[in-house]
């Protein structure tokens, strides 16, 4: 996009005052934060190592009491054996009663001990377990007030942060601006004068905006994100300190500038691409100024045209797209081009804002040979096309086959330039298929023969940004029409092969659009008498047009059509006369590329 300051900026010296103390106060805050969040993270650490600690000490606990208690059963199934003995000996003595009860006596009393003490062992450490889950409790309890307390440090960074970038972008300021305009011949001094002040308020706004955003102490972030923030500049004084007329319809003219800058409430968090809920709080009341002062806003200004004229408030910007700093309040912007009904509107500004004008044609039936040329982008133009009207058409073999077209078209005047396809693949980088399959066919002893690793930029002869683009597939022609629709908005497509030769032929119904024979250097055929037959490519319009305006309908290369079968049509350098008459065919798979093939494209009307 086109920053709009068309005259020369001799000087610019930009002076920023305001409150370094805040800005310092508020980023002590910030780093205050900063501290505090990494003592508590440090803190955080400490407490999940405790707990990592502790769960492993509890773990083992439970792992104490699994053994304890499976040590209990085996312990329990003794001692039961061991009763069960002595009840059994218990028994024998009524028959003997010599039997000496002793050992089974003392082997019950045994067993009996030991499952005693194992009890006492797992109520220990029963006890311990839930000491050590209490102990994993408050240890975790303890971590959770950490993390929430990191989380509410969390937040108090991010308005620390808005707190302070606030401070930083809510200043006064002065600056000081020389500037030279060349104004047009037709302009009075007083209508100079006031054009170059504009321009030079305009340059002072944009440049006040720029030093604050890179004042702040995360400049970086602020100016990726200074278009989604409304900084609200505001010109609280201006004074014209010098103002000459040097002559040759130049005016010099020094500004000294007192601005501020009051931000939208939200700005800030815009700035810092954070949520906007830390960047509302209770306000407090200001002071009513004192002084006059007005707001500046960007606006964005486009049109669906290319090469038009942008006019604001009487003052001229040239051509759109443009972006331009207007006062709150009421404009009259206006956009012209010939041949369309002007855009002319009274605006009001009250906020950084994008314009879109439609301009539509004084007539909207197209007229024929009528040509234009759509906008692709800054100082860049689609092909010029030529509007082909309906009507009833003679093609094919002498001219036997009637069309009747119902709906006329536009369709290039050359085939699509170096330069053009250039500029296509430069924004998408586009590969081609000649440049995957590293294979470029051409002719070679009345043959097609295919030649290694050349592509459109190097078909295997010397070409200029007017040439016409070869080594190009039906896929890279489809490509490009796909970009071009994309690009202006507007259906671009190959022409059918009836399409192509009713503009080719341009209302004649002989076999060359000037007759019925192929003179010596009327266009570059093989063997047809030109610098170029048999070597090369011509730069497009290195020959007359047809009547309808279309150039190199005969022969320089073939062109792609719509046809899925690889229909070409127009013959080419390097064929024969007899092959570039306007009902002649050529078909090759529509994935190959070669030297002598090119395209041009069709827009619906």
């Amino acid at each position: 996009m086109r920053l709009v300051l068309s005259a020369l900026a001799l000087a610019i010296i930009p002076v920023v005052s305001g409150t370094p103390a805040m800005a310092q106060e508020e980023t002590v805050s910030v780093v205050a934060v900063e501290d505090a969040l990494f003592s508590q993270n440090t803190l955080l650490n400490e407490a999940e190592k405790k707990i990592f600690s502790k769960q492993n000490e509890l773990n083992n606990q439970q792992e104490q009491t699994s053994r304890l208690e499976a040590q209990g059963k085996e312990l329990s199934s003794r001692l039961q054996n061991a009763k069960a003995q002595l009840a059994k000996d218990y028994a024998r003595v009524s028959d003997a009663p010599d039997f000496d009860l002793a050992p089974s006596q003392n082997a019950y009393q045994a067993a009996w001990a030991k499952v005693k003490q194992n009890q006492q062992q797992r109520l220990d450490s029963q006890q311990q377990e839930e000491t050590f889950a209490a102990e994993l409790q408050a240890l975790k309890a303890e971590k959770l007030a950490i993390e929430q307390k990191i989380a509410n440090l969390k937040e108090d960074r991010q308005r620390a942060r808005v707190a302070t970038i606030r401070s930083e972008i809510s200043q006064k300021g002065e600056q000081t601006v020389a500037y030279v305009n060349s104004c047009k011949t037709d302009m009075t001094l007083e209508q100079c004068a006031k054009q170059t002040n504009t321009l030079a308020l305009q340059k002072a706004v944009r440049q006040y905006q720029s030093a604050l955003l890179e004042g702040t102490t995360e400049s970086k972030l602020a100016k990726q994100n200074q278009a989604q923030a409304t900084l609200n500049i505001h010109v609280l004084q201006q004074q014209v300190s010098k103002a000459e007329f040097l002559g040759e319809n130049q005016y010099s003219s020094m500004l000294k500038v007192t601005l501020n800058a009051r931000p939208a409430e939200n700005a800030p968090c815009k700035l810092l691409d954070i949520d906007s809920k830390y960047c509302f709080a209770p306000s407090q009341a200001s002071e009513p100024e004192k002084i006059k002062e007005t707001a500046w806003h960007s606006v964005v200004i486009r049109s669906n045209q290319y090469d038009d004229q942008l006019i604001i408030d009487g003052v001229r910007y040239g051509s759109t797209p443009a972006e331009v700093m207007l006062p709150v309040g009421q404009h009259h912007i206006q956009i012209e081009k010939e041949g369309y009904i002007a855009f002319d509107q009274l605006v009001v500004i009250n906020g950084d804002q994008t314009l879109r004008a439609e301009l539509v044609a004084k007539q909207n039936v197209a007229k024929p040979g009528e040509t234009f040329a759509d906008n692709i982008g800054k100082h860049s133009a689609a092909p010029e096309m030529v509007v082909v009207t309906q009507g009833t058409y003679m093609i094919g073999e002498r001219a036997g086959k009637q069309v009747k077209l119902s709906r006329g078209f536009s369709i290039s005047t050359t085939p699509v330039t170096v330069a053009q396809f250039r500029a296509f693949v430069d924004q998408t980088n586009y590969q081609t298929d000649a440049e995957l399959q590293k294979v470029c066919t051409r002719i070679e002893q009345a043959a097609i023969a295919p030649v290694a690793n050349k592509y459109w930029r190097d078909p295997g002869f010397s070409q200029q940004d007017n040439s016409p683009v070869v080594c190009v597939s039906q896929n890279d022609a489809q490509a490009y029409v796909n970009w071009l629709s994309d690009k202006t908005g507007y259906f671009y497509r190959l022409p059918s092969e009836d399409e192509w030769e009713i503009a080719a032929r341009a209302g004649s119904e002989k076999s060359y659009w000037w007759g019925a024979e192929f003179g010596v250097g009327q266009a570059n055929t093989g063997w047809g008498g030109t610098p170029w037959s048999n070597n090369s490519s011509s730069p497009v319009k290195s020959f007359a047009p047809n009547a309808f305006g279309l150039y190199d309908v005969v022969g320089n290369v073939w062109e792609w059509t719509s046809d899925t079968k690889g229909l070409l049509k127009g013959g080419a350098w390097s064929f024969s006369p007899e092959k570039a008459k306007a009902e002649s065919q050529l078909f090759i798979a529509p994935s190959s590329a070669a030297n002598f093939a090119g395209f041009r494209v069709v827009r619906q009307l």
